[in-house]
């Protein structure tokens, strides 16, 4: 999907990326991004609070080695999401790295991060 964050100019509005999701309440969503593992991200101190995870269909949808970063999740309020936007390969993942991710976002805290 796509997440208009910072602003609706920003590169996230026009890229596609993969988000698990955190927490539904209503039509209030939180999401946890996922992006490719990238070399540079290996050395890089932005991330404080992540999990790499290797492709597996059996936990996870992911078709690359994926740096899930747990120090943001944004949020959306008064919208609903299609089936249509979970991924084919499996839509969702698996419990034990749905409680890994619950468990790294909660570690100290996060950015809750709402589009504009």
């Amino acid at each position: 999907m796509k997440v208009p964050y910072p602003s609706i100019g920003a590169q996230l509005s026009v890229s596609s990326h993969m988000y698990v999701c955190k927490s539904v309440d209503g039509s209030m969503y939180e999401y946890v991004k996922c992006q490719t593992l990238k070399p540079k991200m290996l050395a890089s101190r932005r991330f404080k609070h992540f999990i790499d995870e290797q492709p597996d269909v059996s936990r996870n949808p992911f078709q690359r080695m994926t740096r899930i970063d747990c120090d943001k999740v944004f949020v959306t309020k008064s919208v609903r999401y299609g089936d249509g936007l979970r991924t084919n390969r499996r839509p969702d993942v698996c419990q034990e790295l749905y409680d890994m991710i619950v468990e790294e976002v909660n570690k100290d805290g996060y950015d809750s991060l709402e589009p504009v």
